[in-house]
């Protein structure tokens, strides 16, 4: 892949394109530029060089329907209403209450997901494409142009395994012909692979990197992304628009590697493996080039940073829509134009893990800072609430020392539970604002 032609400045009098690409499950050290682990990711890494590679971002939800969600809508869970992936059949666990059917919430009064940004992009004169895994209802929602799309449990190759054509390559040329249709106009394509969720069979020449790796198959699905993603980026540039193209790129949720409380296929739990995720961003005239932005983001933020590079105010234009966003996160073109690269806001993690701990369920908050990180969970049933989590990250990065009952940690436990009750109460949250209060109310 070359960026030979990345230098040039936004075309004048047209908003740049955007090409954001979202991976399904994948993990920080699944990216070479993170440098947690030796993969090989070359095109992912040249993209970060050219651009904005965040080291801590997070998903608002370690689910896909959830996480999808937030990102559409700049809102957490709690605020847009869907909480658990959307299938057409009602979904089932060993609990009688914990019953739900979702066949499509953009039209189900519980969710409030129309306050989104392709509906906006496509209104402002986007052509807009939705390539790949959706997870949020089997139709096209009506903002889309173009819709090659399946809702989820859609397997990786098109026949038989490694006889026929592997659906990650086959979704990007349907992404490139998009590009090359609409190479005239601001286009706004949503590349959304569902690799390397489960099951793990990339093509073999990807594994080669990789021998007597365990993870094998995990790292080379990523490797073969990376591929797919040279193949975008080279588009770009041979129809001389890499100029004036946002590119994003991230994933909806990682994944834990292990048994950790709470967790089923490594994920719906806030810690690191599945709930920091890999976000890598490049422009020319948005946003510098070869930088590492430490200070915590969220996939919420995604929504009004999309929104502040099309031009589009969300207080501006047809007010009786735009006035109704709710839009909890920050645009990242701001923060990092600004330079001040400090962890000023606390950043909120929401799940409802799968695997019920004591044979309750319970809602999950973990508040994320700079050093810390405070889990605490509200149960449905049983005790009202039980000690929580609480990690020196700095000392303790992967998450195995619990802090929670040090009495040299209860000012800290304290300061962050405020945090939290102050992030709640400025969300509307009420959960968090429950949590945090139990743990104000302690006594030594």
């Amino acid at each position: 892949m070359s960026f030979d032609d990345f230098t040039s400045a936004v075309t004048p009098g047209r908003p740049p394109n955007i090409l954001f690409i979202l991976f399904d499950k994948c993990r920080t050290d699944a990216v070479g530029c993170y440098g947690e682990k030796e993969v090989h990711t070359p095109n992912l890494d040249a993209l970060a060089g050219r651009g904005v590679r965040f080291a801590n971002c997070f998903t608002p939800q370690a689910l896909c329907g959830p996480a999808r969600a937030s990102i559409l809508t700049g809102s957490y869970p709690h605020a847009h209403g869907l909480r658990r992936n959307v299938y057409p059949i009602p979904t089932t666990s060993v609990h009688s209450n914990y019953k739900e059917s979702i066949a499509d919430p953009f039209r189900d009064p519980r969710f409030r997901l129309w306050d989104n940004f392709p509906y906006l992009l496509d209104n402002a004169g986007y052509a807009t494409a939705h390539i790949g895994k959706w997870h949020l209802g089997p139709p096209n929602p009506g903002f889309f142009d173009y819709w090659k799309s399946f809702n989820s449990l859609l397997r990786h190759w098109i026949g038989e395994p490694h006889q026929s054509r592997y659906r990650p390559d086959v979704h990007t040329e349907q992404g490139i012909r998009f590009m090359e249709r609409h190479a005239d106009e601001p286009f706004f394509l949503y590349q959304s692979y569902y690799a390397p969720h489960e099951p793990l069979d990339p093509p073999r020449r990807f594994l080669e990197h990789y021998q007597g790796d365990e993870l094998a198959p995990y790292y080379g699905t990523v490797s073969n992304l990376d591929w797919n993603v040279g193949r975008l980026v080279e588009t770009l540039r041979r129809l001389e628009i890499l100029g004036n193209t946002l590119i994003v790129a991230t994933s909806d949720h990682g994944r834990v590697w292990g048994d950790r409380p709470g967790t089923e296929e490594g994920l719906c739990v806030a810690y690191e493996g599945a709930a920091r995720v890999p976000l890598i961003m490049a422009h020319p005239g948005l946003l510098p080039q070869g930088t590492v932005w430490q200070s915590g983001v969220s996939l919420v933020d995604l929504m009004p940073t999309f929104l502040q590079a099309a031009g589009i105010q969300p207080v501006m234009g047809v007010r009786s829509y735009t006035q109704r966003l709710n839009l909890q996160g920050e645009s990242l073109l701001e923060r990092v134009s600004s330079g001040h690269d400090r962890w000023d806001r606390p950043i909120v993690i929401q799940n409802i893990p799968q695997e019920p701990i004591d044979g309750s369920l319970y809602d999950e908050r973990a508040l994320r800072t700079e050093h810390h990180k405070l889990i605490l969970r509200h149960f449905d049933s049983g005790a009202a609430f039980r000690p929580g989590e609480l990690y020196d990250l700095a000392e303790d990065p992967g998450e195995r020392n619990n802090l929670y009952a040090s009495s040299s940690y209860r000012q800290i436990r304290q300061e962050l539970a405020g945090m939290l009750r102050d992030w709640g109460q400025s969300t509307e949250d009420q959960v968090a604002v429950d949590l945090a209060d139990w743990v104000l109310m302690e006594k030594d």
